[in-house]
């Protein structure tokens, strides 16, 4: 076996919607930090309150069956370091046929 240094361990957490639309990212505050469980532990992600913001909004607009959410950053230790997360708007199949055409 060969062995190779990594200089990060990117991670992408998918969440659900629905949990998400309940988060209150704080008026005033730039940062806005978040427990996330997983079956064998437990991270925190230190995000932009903005984009929590935008993230809420996207799925009030969608709906949480419209969108696609995530984390991603680097994983160090317990927790998410240079963390974004991103509400994505789920293409429908009729949309995707339409703009080909």
């Amino acid at each position: 076996m060969q062995i190779l240094n990594a200089r990060a361990l990117k991670c992408t957490i998918v969440l659900d919607p629905a949990e998400v639309a309940q988060l209150v990212a704080p008026d005033g505050k730039p940062r806005t930090v978040i427990a996330l469980r997983l079956p064998d532990r437990r991270v925190s992600a230190d995000l932009n309150a903005k984009s929590v913001r935008k993230a809420v909004a996207a799925i009030s607009e969608h709906g949480p069956d419209g969108v696609a959410v995530i984390i991603q950053g680097k994983l160090v230790g317990d927790a998410i370091t240079e963390a974004g997360i991103v509400a994505q708007p789920k293409v429908k199949p009729q949309a995707v046929a339409a703009e080909a055409a």
